[in-house]
């Protein structure tokens, strides 16, 4: 759905196979089914937008740089299940800058039962190279007590993680102190999230019948 705003065009994408809808933006290709909802409204110069995506029940198989991620802090139970079948996530979320250029993730999470994660930073559009942090906290269904003093995928135990590179050869830094500090002061181990360009006035209208 397109909507005029503010002299310009504001986006709402609605898919109900995330996987595809990621794959032919030739960003992500590890990830297979689920619903999407995504929205982009126009904010700062000419190309750039401000992001909002909503994704449910997904599965990720077959991913380098969470591989390299797992493999740093030992999980081999989810190691094998990133080679086999999959991890599954029930939501992800993020919210984020694009430009021309550059996608500024700005706060990003996933959570499913096996494992939550947090992410922030930047992605290069035309280099492929990216610069994000996060926390990844396993067994979340039980860690997320952490939830009460977390940001949303981080549990009461979880690593600071930094995560540089591609997606072909990512490269993956672990804080193993991380572990041992709760909630809200593992920030002291992290740079602060990347700022966006500008916020959106408003978000984008949703038309009573979606495609018109």
């Amino acid at each position: 759905v397109v909507v005029p705003q503010d002299g310009r065009s504001a986006f709402r994408i609605k898919s109900a196979d995330a996987g595809g809808v990621l794959l032919s933006t030739g960003i992500i290709k590890t990830v297979h089914g689920g619903g999407l909802d995504l929205s982009l409204v126009p904010v700062g110069n000419v190309g750039n937008y401000a992001g909002n995506l909503k994704i449910k029940s997904i599965r990720v198989r077959e991913a380098p740089a969470m591989a390299e991620l797992l493999n740093a802090i030992s999980v081999v139970g989810l190691l094998e299940q990133l080679g086999g079948q999959g991890i599954s996530f029930a939501e992800v979320d993020s919210i984020f800058t694009l430009t021309p250029d550059r996608i500024i993730v700005k706060q990003g999470s996933a959570v499913g039962p096996s494992m939550g994660i947090s992410m922030d930073g930047v992605y290069g559009l035309e280099s492929g190279k990216f610069d994000m942090q996060g926390v990844l906290s396993p067994i979340y269904i039980v860690n997320a007590v952490g939830r009460l003093i977390a940001r949303k995928g981080e549990g009461l135990i979880g690593f600071n993680y930094s995560l540089r590179g591609t997606a072909a050869e990512p490269k993956v830094q672990v804080n193993p102190l991380s572990v041992l500090t709760p909630g809200i002061f593992r920030d002291i181990f992290r740079r602060p999230p990347p700022k966006g360009v500008g916020e959106p006035k408003t978000k984008p209208s949703k038309p009573s019948q979606p495609g018109r």
